[in-house]
């Protein structure tokens, strides 16, 4: 699993925490928690998508327990591959210099949205509420964070489609 999975989740863990140690540290987490109690990755549908949430709960209790200095590292260096396709770069790095300014259920949403790129609807099926919701949230994630309404092609697409 590390072998196939451990980059992509290191940098993950990298450009949410802007930190290597702590990533380092977040990922150690994850692989002994995975390590006990590994039933929920086993089930899973989509391994990657299930193993990428795990990695953001252990990148965010990091922050939550005040372990972690935000350190004004530059993305581009943490993360020379840059932002997935359709995502505003603009709107992803606001996130990412700001997640501890968001509460929990907005640190989520606003990592599947502006960082991972994912669509409102698929949003909505994984946190298991309405796309209206979805909508709501990151309306206010965009207010609180002064992110300005660009839709990224990809949003763009599925607010044509709908």
């Amino acid at each position: 699993m590390y072998q196939r999975y451990g980059a992509l989740l290191a940098r993950r863990c990298r450009l949410l925490l802007r930190d290597r140690a702590q990533a380092e540290d977040a990922l150690q987490e994850l692989l002994a928690t995975l390590l006990r109690r590994g039933e929920g990755l086993r089930a899973a549908q989509s391994p990657y998508r299930w193993l990428s949430r795990a990695a953001d709960r252990a990148c965010l209790d990091l922050l939550r327990r005040g372990r972690h200095v935000r350190t004004a590292m530059d993305i581009d260096e943490l993360d020379p591959v840059g932002a997935a396709p359709g995502v505003d770069p603009e709107a992803r790095c606001a996130v990412i210099e700001s997640l501890e300014k968001l509460n929990d259920d907005q640190q989520a949403l606003a990592i599947m949205l502006f960082i991972d790129g994912i669509s409102q609807g698929e949003a909505a099926a994984e946190l298991g509420v309405s796309r209206v919701t979805v909508n709501k949230r990151a309306q206010e994630i965009r207010t609180q964070l002064r992110i300005s309404h660009t839709p990224s092609p990809g949003l763009a697409k599925e607010a044509q489609s709908s």
